[in-house]
């Protein structure tokens, strides 16, 4: 059982509710310290349980569901294409030595195999039981300020409508409610203690101010302090709730910290867990691979096609999008450049383009991939 965070000060983080069945905290962050500490944070407290990994969305979805669940129709349609794509990567020797699988510690360890040739497939864009994430969190906030078109073929960067997208529902926390003001004090509300009252008589009998007056006196002077005190505590609640506003309608990435089970045991970072599988692309491929290498890339695959991935998420992090363009900049590291390297610099995506039924790249090897099986970022064939 993950750890969540409580709801406390991560550098004016604020704790905006819930999520899920399972009641996942959300927070929204202001700043990149308050990220930083939060993430570290989570980090701390599931130190004992496993790798604090992270999925970058635009959208707030009820579940984190593997693609190859999300057209219930084709389920079994996509189920079939996948298997049968392993199937036919397995039975071609030269593909399965490119994927580093013919090593004497993995040759003929079938679930291994497969394991990674579906983590591969994935992360190239095929439908599968697998989710991708990643362990960097500017990674995955360029994910999530990011959106894929699929009309351009591209990576767009998103822009804050003001108008703030539609989400899943969060069930918002008490101290996220829109405060009342408190009751304004009045003078007949103002009362002097007995102590207070009997040193007041000790005055008047000792000087020349009557009782009567230094009573008034003291009751005027104690309500101009709380009147004052007052107005700061409504213009602290105003300017909360108009902070609240401005967050509701702006508009969001979702960050999801998940802690992968990887204090298990593992052969060249593939994690054996009690309930899924996580892998850690770089360490299990090679580096010939690029575009795991550029974004920092695992697949964590259920054990059951039924794994609930929200069952390992800590907290999800809700950063506005202006604030993560700051954040982000204009960086090469973080561009569509980098993350999705074409074919002639990724060796890893030309192998599987050239093996796919229909591709742009012409090849002697067999087809072993159906066609569009793997998101091809090249000049759409005409």
């Amino acid at each position: 059982m993950v750890e969540y965070p409580k709801a406390v000060d991560f550098q004016k983080a604020i704790f905006v509710g819930t999520w899920g069945d399972s009641q996942i905290p959300i927070y929204d962050v202001p700043s990149m310290h308050a990220l930083n500490q939060l993430v570290g944070y989570v980090k701390h407290i599931n130190a004992g349980k496993g790798t604090v990994l992270y999925r970058g969305q635009c959208r707030l979805y009820e579940r984190v569901v593997p693609s190859i669940k999300h057209d219930p129709g084709r389920l079994a349609a996509n189920e079939k294409r996948l298997n049968d794509s392993i199937d036919a990567i397995i039975g071609e020797n030269p593909c399965l030595k490119f994927f580093g699988l013919r090593g004497t510690e993995v040759e003929g360890w079938s679930l291994y195999q497969r394991l990674v040739i579906e983590a591969v497939l994935q992360h190239y864009g095929a439908k599968t039981y697998s989710v991708d994430f990643v362990d960097n969190h500017w990674t995955a906030l360029w994910f999530g300020l990011y959106e894929w078109n699929a009309a351009k073929n591209e990576y767009i960067l998103r822009n804050n409508s003001g108008k703030g997208e539609k989400n899943a529902p969060i069930v918002p926390s008490e101290e996220t409610k829109r405060k009342p003001y408190p009751k304004e004090p009045t003078l007949e509300s103002i009362t002097l203690d007995g102590d207070k009252l009997r040193e007041l008589q000790e005055h008047a009998k000792q000087g020349s101010i009557t009782f009567d007056e230094l009573v008034r006196r003291n009751i005027n002077r104690r309500f101009d302090g709380e009147y004052r005190n007052w107005k700061r505590i409504c213009e602290g609640i105003s300017q909360y709730n108009e902070k609240l506003d401005r967050m509701e309608a702006s508009d969001h990435l979702f960050l999801f910290l998940y802690v992968a089970e990887t204090n298990v045991s593992n052969l060249h970072g593939v994690y054996l867990g009690e309930n899924c599988y996580t892998i850690d692309l770089r360490k299990s491929l090679p580096s010939t691979f690029l575009r795991p290498c550029s974004q920092h890339g695992w697949i964590v695959r259920g054990k059951s096609a039924d794994y609930d991935f929200n069952s390992g998420i800590s907290c999800v992090i809700r950063v506005n999008i202006d604030l993560a363009k700051e954040m982000l900049g204009q960086g090469t590291l973080l561009s569509q450049e980098n993350f999705f390297p074409d074919e002639t610099i990724d060796q890893g995506y030309n192998i599987l383009l050239e093996r796919q039924k229909g591709s742009r790249l012409e090849s002697k090897f067999p087809k072993l991939l159906p066609p569009e099986m793997i998101t091809d970022f090249g000049p759409k064939i005409k």
